[in-house]
């Protein structure tokens, strides 16, 4: 009788653990599937002027004012204007240099969109001339969960195919869908944006 009702015990020990582990195997999730929808990448450039970018020479008696024209061929997004100011050389007078941007401006253009973009309150002092840049301000992109929730890995690609160092890591619900951001400036080239499983 004892040892029955201990075979009893055992067997019914084993029941429940073979279906609690067939419970948590049912209970496994499937992974995110991301999907990369539009991605939106402004084309700012210079349109005042055959030498991009144009020189312009400061007038040493004037307070001057740093401006240029520029139209968006790209989507509608941010532009970085960085503003150089050049120096003579001491050597050369005609070679001209210039050293970081004195200043870098995000502007918002629509596509399409042509305007002019003036810089201020810089002081031009020691300087002979200067010229605005246009880059990317920032690239884009919608991204949208077709599988299960869970964590995601986006990252922008560089004009050759490459993957940058610019990766956002985020955890997306089933069906959602969220706009991702990488801010610049990047130099002005046609950039995409790649997504997977972040435990890929």
């Amino acid at each position: 009788m004892d040892r029955r009702g201990v075979l009893a015990a055992g067997g019914s020990l084993f029941t429940i653990s073979a279906a609690g582990c067939a419970a948590f195997e049912s209970e496994s999730e499937d992974p995110p599937e991301p999907v990369v929808g539009d991605v939106r990448v402004p084309a700012v450039e210079h349109v005042d002027g055959d030498v991009v970018p144009p020189v312009e020479s400061i007038d040493a008696d004037s307070d001057h004012e740093f401006a240029a024209t520029f139209e968006n061929a790209g989507d509608d997004g941010e532009a970085a204007i960085s503003l150089y100011l050049l120096e003579a050389d001491e050597t050369d007078g005609d070679v001209l240099t210039a050293g970081a941007p004195a200043r870098v401006t995000l502007v918002h253009f629509a596509a399409g969109e042509r305007r002019d973009v003036v810089v201020d309150d810089v002081s031009a002092e020691g300087y002979d001339a200067y010229f605005l840049e246009a880059q990317v301000g920032s690239v884009e992109a919608d991204v949208r969960n077709d599988g299960e929730e869970g964590l995601v890995e986006i990252a922008l690609t560089s004009p050759d195919g490459e993957t940058t160092d610019e990766r956002r890591t985020l955890e997306l619900d089933a069906d959602a869908t969220e706009t991702v951001s990488f801010d610049g400036p990047f130099v002005r080239e046609a950039y995409d944006v790649r997504v997977k499983a972040a435990d890929e």
